[in-house]
């Protein structure tokens, strides 16, 4: 047995890492292939003659990947964007997001409740499809259909042959849909605390702004490292299965691929948890399944569209934009572990403090009466309320609330309410001075209490 160590460039994420494997372990006399996406390099073990970096280049001509040894200076194959190119990416980006929001105002998405929520994993679903995620999943399905072919006979008809693509397709939805569920039950039977929530909506910004940040060809390599994944063994497993020839073979394939590393797939799954629904968790995965079946219906057609220089910037613009998401959603976890971000506010005067319109002293309680916006602003008539210390709070929010909004937490506290009535009631007793944010479940509409002496 024979051993050879070689450095591959061009490789981005964990699914690169897969694409490498399969490509070499087609080689004659190769018995095994390592390849690890930190450092970039693979290890071959061969019976016999170990195959030179000529035959392992042609092996890989066809995933954009080169090796060489170990001791060569790095290549990149991906254009990257320069300074002031980054400047406009990120600046464009963010005036779409800043223009999204203007036309779909805080009280809009969250009447919409899980659709908003549908519809952004939709759109990730879509980016996540012209990046080297799909590529994975494409190439699976690539093998699955030429084996059901060849089962078929030339003799087929072009409906037939589409059949094992719709499969594919088809059980992708299905498992995503199920095993997504399945994940918001998990976070419900936990019950994650608002701080476990936001640990664990930190865990998928991070994420996406993994996924982001590769598609810029700008993501750092302990990020790479540090980031969890399913089982690389379940996952060779399943590119082991690609060689099936039982005409269920496509269906199971393509739901397997719940299981295959992808940045945007995991961010999504590790978010499901933080929902405790399952029908929440199944609409947002099914939504990303949904996202990728354009690209995987149309393979041929997507895979020469998008490349060029327009396809260069058009990908660099949607990683600009999953970037942002990430950072968005870094924030709302923050928010869950009471560090919140906001643009500084001036000092409310002494006289203001003394002195809440919105809040009412009944029977020595405070009482706020607030509501779910249905304006500009997530709660009404304010965000903010000045309530003193020692007094006894009484939160009224008028509900019912949808999507994340069906649930208001103050996380210092460690306290929460369902919003799942007419009025729904909240009591404490505020012990020290300070600001006590509220927010919703996943930390995306924020407000504050004003504790005063």
């Amino acid at each position: 047995m024979e051993v050879f160590k070689f450095r591959v460039d061009g490789m981005t994420c964990h699914s690169c890492e897969l694409r490498v494997e399969a490509a070499l372990s087609k080689l004659p006399g190769v018995t095994r292939v390592d390849v690890n996406v930190t450092n970039g390099v693979a290890r071959i073990v061969c019976d016999g003659l170990v195959p030179s970096l000529k035959v392992i280049n042609a092996a890989l001509k066809d995933c954009d990947y080169r090796a060489c040894g170990l001791d060569s200076a790095p290549v990149v194959l991906t254009p990257r964007p320069k300074f002031l190119q980054l400047v406009w990416l990120f600046g464009v980006a963010a005036l779409a997001a800043l223009a999204f929001g203007r036309l779909v105002p805080s009280s809009a998405a969250a009447r919409l409740g899980a659709a908003s929520s549908f519809g952004s994993a939709f759109a990730l679903g879509l980016v996540a499809s012209l990046t080297s995620c799909l590529a994975v999943v494409g190439g699976l399905l690539l093998a699955v259909a030429a084996k059901a072919r060849e089962r078929l006979g030339e003799g087929a008809s072009a409906s037939a042959r589409l059949v094992p693509t719709a499969s594919f397709i088809a059980g992708r939805i299905i498992s995503y849909g199920l095993l997504g569920g399945v994940l918001g039950l998990i976070g419900r039977v936990l019950l994650p605390s608002p701080a476990v929530t936001g640990v664990l909506i930190i865990l998928a910004a991070l994420m996406m702004l993994s996924a982001g940040l590769g598609i810029l060809g700008l993501v750092p390599r302990w990020l790479k490292a540090a980031l969890p994944r399913w089982p690389k063994a379940l996952s060779r497993g399943i590119f082991a299965a690609d060689s099936w020839s039982h005409p269920l073979a496509p269906f199971l394939l393509g739901a397997a691929t719940f299981f295959v590393p992808c940045g945007f797939t995991q961010s999504l799954q590790v978010y499901a948890l933080t929902t405790g629904s399952f029908a929440r968790s199944a609409l947002l995965l099914v939504a990303f399944a949904l996202g990728t079946a354009p690209a995987l219906l149309t393979l041929g057609w997507a895979s020469a569209s998008f490349k060029g220089r327009f396809g260069r910037w058009f990908l660099w613009f949607a990683g600009a934009l999953v970037v942002i998401l990430g950072l968005w959603n870094l924030k709302s976890g923050l928010t869950l572990l009471s560090f919140r971000l906001e643009w500084p506010r001036p000092a409310a005067t002494s006289a203001a403090l003394a002195a809440d319109p919105n809040v009412q002293l009944k029977s020595g309680v405070q009482v706020i009466r607030m509501r779910l916006g249905n304006s500009a602003l997530a709660y009404e008539p304010s965000d903010s309320y000045n309530v003193k210390v020692g007094v006894p709070v009484r939160l009224e929010i008028e509900g019912p609330g949808t999507g994340c909004r069906s649930r208001l937490v103050i996380p210092r506290l460690g306290l929460g309410v369902d919003l799942n009535q007419a009025l729904n009631v909240l009591g404490f007793t505020p012990k020290d001075p300070g600001t006590y944010d509220f927010t919703c479940s996943m930390g995306m509409y924020p407000g504050h209490l004003i504790v005063t002496p």
